[in-house]
C-alpha cells in the first residue's frame, strides 16, 4: 500500500515517516496538500491520511478535490480539535475514517489495515464482477440466457471453419455483431472484414461497389476502381440486408461466389479473390424461397450455416445486465455520474416490448441519461416508446372483390404511414420498422412504376 501523508507540521510529518519505515509501510510526507493532488495525479495512491486544519489547502478542500479525481481513493482525516463535527463535516464529504490529534500510531496503524483489508475486499468484489461480465460480454454481446449461450457456442464452432453463413434476426438484434464475432475469432482475423449494405444501394451501384469498375465503364467512371469482393479478399465480406437484391444481382454474386473470381464492370479480364461471405438479413429467407422473392440456389449456396440472433423479448433476463452496460457506457462518454433506475423504471424496462431489440434499450438509456436531474434514473411517460392498443378502426379492411397484389397493398399502406406521420420519412420507417434507406428505396421503385 502506498501511503500518503500531509500535515503542515514538519515534526508529525518526520515522526510519521519513522514509524511507517519501522513498519514496512510505503509511505511519503507532505507539507501541502497541492503536493498529494500533483503526486497522486502523477503516480497514484492507495490512502491518503490528512489533517483537516492546515494553512493554504484546508483538508477540507483536498478531501473534496480527491473525491472529484479518485473517489474510491481511501482517505483517512486527521482533527487536533477533538470536534465531532469536524468529523462528521468530514465524513459527510467522503472521508472514509477519522482519526484525533494527537494520534497513537499503534491505533492509526489498526486504522491503516482495517481500511487495507476493505480496499482488498473492494478489489476483489471489482475483479469478480469484471469477470462476471466478461463471461456476459462475449464476443462483443452481453447475454447469459439459453439463448445467447447457445448463440455464442454456435460462433465458437463456425468462426473457425471458413464456410458462409447466413445470420438471421430482426431489426437491432445485433447480427453485425455476430458476423464480426465470425471473423474476428477466426484464423483470417487479421484479414479485411469489409461490409456492405445491400438495401442502401441501386442495382447499378450495387454492382460496381461488388465487383468495382474499369475507367470509361459508365458516366462517371473517372478512374478504375476495385470493388469490395476484392478489397476483402482473403477475409471476409459481410452482405447485410441481402433480402433486398434483384434476382439478376442474385445471379452475379452467386457465380462470383462459386467460381471466386469478379470481373469489373467495363473489363472481360476475371480477377481471382478468397473470400468467406456472412449475409444478413432481418427477414425469413427460407419463407422468402418458398414463395419465390429469393433465390434457391443462391439461397443454399450462402446456407451452408444459419444462425439466428433472438430478440431481446425472447431474453428478459439480460436485460438488467445489458442495461447496466449501457449506463457505463454513457456516464462516461457524457460525463455523468449515474447510480442506475429507480426500481419502477426498471421494472418498466424489463416488462417492455422492445420492437427495436437491443438497439432500442440501448437509445432509450443514453436519451434517459441525457436528460437526466440525477443520480438516479427515471423512465418519464415524455421518454417512453408508446404502447397502443388496435382498436376496431385500426384494422385493416378488405374488398371481397377486386384483389390486388401484395406489392400494390404494400404501396397503399406505406403512403398511408407517410400521410399519418405527416410525410416524415425517418419517422414512417420507424412505424414500418424498416430503416430509412429501404423505404427511400421502396418509395422510388413506386415512382418508377408509377
Amino acid at each position: 500500500m502506498k501511503l500518503l501523508f500531509v500535515d503542515d507540521d514538519p515534526v508529525t510529518c518526520s515522526v510519521m515517516q519513522r514509524h511507517c519505515d519501522r513498519c514496512d509501510i510505503q509511505c511519503m510526507t507532505f507539507q501541502s496538500g497541492q503536493d498529494v493532488i500533483d503526486e497522486i495525479n502523477r503516480n497514484g495512491a492507495d490512502l491518503v491520511i490528512t489533517d483537516l486544519r492546515m494553512p493554504g489547502m484546508t483538508g477540507f478542500e483536498l478531501l473534496s478535490i480527491l473525491r472529484e479525481i479518485d473517489k474510491d481513493l481511501p482517505v483517512l482525516v486527521m482533527t487536533g480539535y477533538s470536534s465531532v463535527e469536524n468529523a462528521v463535516e468530514a465524513m459527510k464529504l467522503g472521508a472514509t475514517d477519522f482519526i484525533k490529534k494527537p494520534f497513537d500510531f499503534n491505533e492509526l496503524r489498526l486504522i491503516i489495515e482495517r481500511t487495507q483489508k476493505s480496499v482488498r475486499l473492494k478489489d476483489e468484489n471489482r475483479l469478480l464482477k469484471r469477470q462476471l461480465r466478461e463471461e456476459r460480454n462475449r464476443f462483443g454481446m452481453i447475454g447469459d440466457t439459453p439463448a445467447m449461450k447457445t448463440l455464442f457456442s454456435t460462433i465458437e464452432k463456425v468462426a473457425d471453419v471458413r464456410c458462409n453463413v447466413i445470420i438471421e434476426g430482426g431489426s437491432g438484434t445485433g447480427k453485425e455483431l455476430v458476423a464480426r464475432a465470425l471473423h474476428d475469432d477466426s484464423p483470417n482475423k487479421d484479414s479485411p472484414f469489409v461490409v456492405i449494405d445491400c438495401g442502401a444501394l441501386t442495382e447499378t451501384l450495387l454492382e460496381s461497389e461488388l465487383f468495382g469498375h474499369e475507367k470509361g465503364a459508365f458516366t462517371g467512371a473517372t478512374m478504375r476502381k476495385r470493388g469490395l469482393m476484392e478489397q476483402a479478399s482473403g477475409g471476409t465480406l459481410f452482405l447485410d440486408e441481402i433480402s433486398n437484391i434483384s434476382d439478376a444481382m442474385q445471379v452475379k454474386l452467386m457465380r462470383a461466389i462459386e467460381n471466386q473470381r469478379v470481373t469489373r464492370v467495363g473489363s472481360t479480364e476475371p480477377i481471382a479473390i478468397d473470400i468467406r461471405i456472412i449475409a444478413a438479413s432481418n427477414r425469413d429467407l427460407a419463407a422468402m424461397v418458398t414463395n419465390g422473392d429469393f433465390r434457391h440456389d443462391f439461397y443454399h449456396r450462402l446456407n451452408v450455416v444459419n444462425i439466428h440472433v433472438p430478440p431481446l423479448n425472447d431474453r428478459r433476463e439480460d436485460i438488467p445486465s445489458l442495461v447496466e452496460h449501457f449506463l457505463d457506457e454513457f456516464s462516461e462518454r457524457y460525463d455523468r455520474r449515474i447510480q442506475g433506475f429507480d426500481p419502477v423504471s426498471m421494472r418498466h424496462l424489463f416488462e417492455f416490448d422492445w420492437h427495436g431489440n437491443v438497439r432500442e434499450l440501448r437509445n432509450v438509456v443514453e436519451r434517459c441519461i441525457i436528460l437526466a436531474d440525477g443520480p438516479v434514473l427515471s423512465w418519464p411517460e415524455a421518454g417512453r416508446p408508446q404502447v397502443t392498443q388496435r382498436t376496431d378502426s385500426d384494422v385493416m379492411r378488405f374488398p371481397e372483390e377486386d384483389f390486388v397484389s401484395l406489392e400494390r397493398l404494400e404501396q397503399e399502406y406505406i403512403q398511408h404511414v407517410l400521410d399519418r406521420a405527416g410525410g416524415k420519412k425517418t419517422k414512417a420507417a420507424q412505424i414500418l420498422g424498416i430503416d430509412k434507406t429501404t423505404l427511400w428505396r421502396k418509395l422510388r421503385r413506386y415512382d418508377e412504376t408509377s
